[in-house]
């Protein structure tokens, strides 16, 4: 599988604490030709992503939160998240972070359960010890059911990306200090965020997909958005 050189994400936390509607953000990205978003259970909109996307052609990452990766929960919030966004399968499917936490309830959307509620549920710091070979074996069961066409992992080291057979398809990390992985696709967001680099952000974004990485841009600047794209053909 080839992923498109550089995404979007559709995360509505913002660094103030506020959070804000992505709908029309991502309409305005698919418009301007972007070709693969980010999305994840633990963002609570996947609803108003699937909306923005519907009609596209557009390759989708999602990503299971850490309170459900017991094999028993991983599947159905699979399914879940691919209702939601109104698709038949993600093309990559990762693992949000390291380290498993208690299952408190079903993650479902926003729009259905409100965010009190959908914090309650996700804001969880309690460990379960879930072994991380039971969760990917439930990853690769998922590929196999064909709800996803290739699973990865987010926020991983080096060594736990080792500790997994086989190694995952892709590992999503911050782009700054630059990533060096072994075995694995790149996805880096917060690419635009880096102190030690002052040079135009479409400069910076081909220089990242020059070194292999796709580079996750976010911006509610319609030319700024428009921009960011202009990186594949510099």
């Amino acid at each position: 599988m080839s992923l498109p050189p550089i995404g979007f994400g559709t995360s509505p936390y913002r660094p103030d604490g506020t959070r804000i509607d992505v709908e029309p953000i991502v309409r305005l990205a698919r418009d301007a030709g972007y070709r693969l978003f980010d999305v994840a259970e633990m963002y609570g909109n996947e609803r108003a992503v699937g909306r923005a996307l519907r009609g596209s052609d557009a390759a989708v990452i999602g990503k299971a939160w850490r309170t459900n990766y017991r094999p028993e929960h991983l599947r159905r919030a699979c399914e879940a998240s691919l209702r939601r966004l109104g698709i038949d399968a993600f093309d990559l499917y990762l693992l949000h972070a390291p380290g498993a936490l208690r299952h408190v309830a079903p993650l479902d959307d926003v729009e259905e359960i409100g965010w009190t509620e959908f914090q309650r549920r996700g804001a969880v710091s309690e460990a379960d010890d879930v072994p991380i070979a039971e969760t990917w074996q439930a990853m690769r069961e998922l590929q196999s059911f064909g709800l996803a066409r290739e699973i990865g992992v987010s926020n991983f080291t080096q060594e736990q990306l080792e500790s997994l057979d086989p190694i995952p398809y892709a590992n999503e990390v911050p782009c700054w200090p630059l990533p060096s992985f072994r075995g694995v696709t790149i996805i880096g967001y917060s690419p635009l965020q880096s102190p030690k680099i002052d040079a135009p952000a479409p400069l910076i974004l081909r220089q990242l997909i020059d070194r292999g990485i796709i580079p996750l841009t976010f911006s509610t600047n319609p030319e700024h958005i428009r921009q960011n794209l202009a990186a594949v053909s510099a």
